[in-house]
């Protein structure tokens, strides 16, 4: 049964182009456009190297042209960023949605900070220098996660 598939073409001289193919997944087949075969030729008349790659859930199989010129998937050497390279790329340079969520999860914390000032203060049976700076802190922290978040959920201008 054939699919639509996300092909990914990657040279070393900076190209990255992407495309939709149709995937014979039971002869893991791919049918190649012809713009990225062209792209390929001219690459490989320059003199850089390419790579073209599947991706599946995920996943990025490198493409092989067999002997007929077809594109068969190499599921020997599947890649996948590890989850510590995830998590790196999602505090570095996270996506937009990424970001709004931070800025919600800055929010959420914002105001569990601010309730929990209140709630501190309002149990306390006497105030001391103490509980005075404890109290201050939380609504500091409250303050600082509620301006990170409006900064995290800006989005586009």
């Amino acid at each position: 049964m054939s699919r639509i598939a996300k092909v990914v073409f990657r040279a070393t001289n900076g190209v990255e182009v992407s495309c939709s193919v149709r995937y014979e997944g039971s002869q893991n087949l791919v049918a190649v456009p012809a713009r990225i075969t062209s792209l390929v030729e001219q690459i490989g008349a320059s003199g850089d190297e390419h790579v073209l790659l599947l991706v599946e859930r995920g996943f990025e199989y490198p493409l092989v042209r067999d002997e007929t010129g077809a594109y068969r998937v190499d599921r020997s050497h599947a890649t996948r960023p590890g989850f510590l390279d995830e998590l790196k790329s999602s505090v570095i340079a996270p996506t937009k949605d990424q970001r709004l969520q931070h800025g919600r999860y800055c929010h959420t914390l914002s105001i569990s900070a601010v309730v929990g000032a209140v709630g501190y203060g309002a149990g306390l049976p006497g105030w001391t220098a103490t509980s005075v700076v404890n109290c201050a802190s939380l609504l500091a922290f409250g303050v600082v996660l509620f301006a990170v978040g409006a900064v995290l959920s800006k989005g586009e201008k």
